[in-house]
């Protein structure tokens, strides 16, 4: 069991981890140099209201440096509970007001721990060296 973190008087904690998929794209030529990767990174934030849990689903999608050949994918969810969740998700509309530090750091987790279940899943593979690395949370834009 995990221990709550309190998040700008927000209480929450981790409540499970899941590997949604992941595949990894052979690629066609045999010349192709795998010593630096290009990441598109997606970062999805789902609520169940009835269970008051948020989850964060990160997509990663890796290509070689040049970015034209894709070379796999992978993505997770983090699902978190959080205390008093109806103090910050509308209900009716299911809309969350969650402060943007808490956001940064439920980011920042679900980040980090893909970045393990990267490394993990790709270990002995063509993307064992696909090493994710480390992105400030704030850079993730929202898009409505």
């Amino acid at each position: 069991m995990s221990t709550p973190k309190k998040e700008d008087s927000i209480t929450f904690s981790l409540k499970g981890i899941e590997l949604l998929g992941f595949d990894l794209v052979q690629p066609t030529t045999n010349n192709l140099t795998l010593n630096s990767f290009n990441f598109d990174i997606r970062s999805e934030i789902r609520l169940n209201n009835d269970l008051k849990l948020i989850m964060v689903v990160i997509t990663l999608d890796l290509f070689n440096q040049e970015k034209t050949i894709k070379l796999g994918n992978i993505s997770t969810s983090c699902i978190f509970e959080v205390i008093d969740y109806e103090k910050y998700v509308d209900m009716k509309s299911n809309t969350p007001n969650f402060p943007n530090d808490f956001m940064v750091s439920i980011n920042s987790i679900s980040l980090s721990t893909t970045r393990g279940i990267m490394f993990s899943q790709f270990r002995g593979t063509y993307l064992h060296n696909a090493i994710l690395p480390i992105i400030d949370p704030k850079s993730f834009v929202a898009q409505k």
